[in-house]
């Protein structure tokens, strides 16, 4: 952890932000009691995620996707969605769509 030797605005707000909720693994499916999307194991490590289908992803990628689905507004979504290809808007913008369960 580290601790800014100099703190600003950012800063602070950042820090009173509260954490991510949880995603859970188990048994080939990636779920948040934040969200309604989910993320499933099709095997060979790949993974689809409910608000990216037809794309299979590793699982730090379908991680990735997960945590923009359960706080989207977060300043990390960009990096989050870079791991997918998408800019957050596009990520915030598919995650926005309905949860599908095929």
């Amino acid at each position: 952890m580290q601790i800014p030797t100099f703190w600003t605005r950012e800063t602070w707000r950042r820090s009173a932000t509260p954490t991510i909720p949880a995603v859970y693994v188990a048994e080939g499916h990636m779920v948040s009691e934040a969200t309604d999307h989910h993320a499933d194991y099709v095997g060979q490590d790949l993974w689809v995620v409910s608000w990216l289908r037809g794309r299979t992803l590793t699982q730090e990628q379908a991680r990735a996707a997960m945590h923009i689905a359960v706080a989207p507004e977060l300043p990390e979504a960009e990096r989050w969605a870079n791991r997918v290809g998408l800019t957050a808007d596009e990520a915030r913008g598919y995650v926005a769509m309905p949860a599908v369960v095929a």
